[in-house]
């Protein structure tokens, strides 16, 4: 897939810098993703703390 004699497009220059020169896995990016519980279904009791561990769970990315 990756002919060497011909431009790289912008995209693909952007791409490299972004990501160190490795290409991504969306695979493997959509299972860890999948991986996290729902912020609101686990915490659903309604208690006052939830307001603070939701915030602070959803920017530590421990849930979606």
């Amino acid at each position: 897939m990756y002919n060497p004699s011909r431009q790289r497009s912008l995209a693909e220059l952007a791409n490299e810098q972004l990501n160190g020169g490795q290409r991504r896995d969306r695979f493997a990016e959509g299972v860890s993703a999948a991986d996290k519980p729902d912020c609101l279904a686990s915490n659903a009791s309604g208690s006052l703390l939830n307001l603070i561990t939701l915030p602070l769970a959803a920017a530590r990315d421990k849930c979606k």
